[in-house]
């Protein structure tokens, strides 16, 4: 028994919705270990899958095969990116109308409990400061304080592919002091609170202060609202956190993506170098 990551690395529902879908009907999935390219084979039996977690900036396109694989016996959530962000920021991400209409629709079949919500990642520039991002925020807010009752956020890491990204995208973007960070944060989640929606801190527990909470995005306790039968809770219960980075509080799971696949050509990507050089890969 597992949990399926659907995916960390790419944006398998905006992207693979039909590649997915067939390892599902296959019951089976190649997966590879992007630090030694080793591969495996992972069974995707409804019988070995506790819950699928899927993480997008778009579930348009794989939305026409939920009732599939709800079918087949698969229960899933979404961690569902929505940061209105210029198009500079987040070239080939939808327009926040679509985003919003794609997640009422899914709320109203499946359940309020079908997704969480992510205002990620926070990048700063001389025009996206904080100013922008709090009045962004209480925008976005007010959307989804009737979707939502939480909002998991977090600050840019600087890996090297994201570095790399923004030098190219926003040059006049600036890496944050802690303290910064932090009372930024805490005006994040005055703006949340009124809103009735908690905040989270995703993988840095320096802004797990006052009111915001650490993040857990596998979460178990989350994944079990959807799930219906008691032997996955039970596996659920069991399951052992299995951190992919320092601070994180992410349950143990199987990712099934791969890197350089993702084509939104976020300026803060971490997962994909060159969207270029990802449309041509075969």
């Amino acid at each position: 028994m597992k949990i399926i990551s659907a995916s960390r690395r790419t944006d398998i529902p905006a992207f693979h919705a039909e590649w997915v879908l067939s390892r599902f009907r296959e019951k089976s999935v190649q997966v590879v270990n992007p630090f030694n390219q080793r591969s495996r084979q992972e069974s995707l039996s409804p019988d070995d899958v506790a819950a699928i977690v899927f993480w997008t900036k778009n579930a348009e396109p794989i939305a026409r095969y939920l009732d599939e694989i709800s079918d087949m016996g698969h229960d899933f959530t979404f961690l569902y990116s929505m940061n209105n962000y210029p198009q500079i920021v987040e070239p080939n991400v939808p327009q926040m109308g679509q985003t919003v209409r794609t997640l009422e629709k899914l709320v109203k079949t499946y359940g309020s409990k079908v997704f969480r919500w992510r205002y990620d990642t926070i990048v700063l520039t001389e025009t996206l400061n904080t100013t922008w991002h709090l009045k962004n925020f209480k925008s976005l807010c007010g959307i989804m304080k009737s979707l939502v009752d939480e909002c998991i956020f977090s600050f840019c890491d600087y890996y090297g592919k994201t570095r790399k990204n923004l030098e190219k995208l926003l040059p006049d973007h600036h890496e944050p002091a802690r303290e910064e960070s932090v009372l930024m944060a805490l005006e994040l989640a005055a703006i949340a609170s009124d809103q009735g929606i908690k905040l989270l801190s995703c993988a840095h527990d320096y802004l797990a202060v006052g009111p915001i909470g650490r993040a857990r995005c596998i979460d178990p306790e989350f994944l079990k609202q959807v799930v219906n039968s008691d032997y996955k809770k039970l596996f659920l219960d069991g399951t052992p956190k299995r951190p992919t980075r320092k601070e994180c509080r992410c349950a143990a799971s199987i990712d099934i993506g791969s890197y350089n696949t993702c084509f939104h050509g976020c300026a803060y990507c971490y997962a994909t170098g060159n969207v270029g050089s990802a449309l041509r890969r075969p």
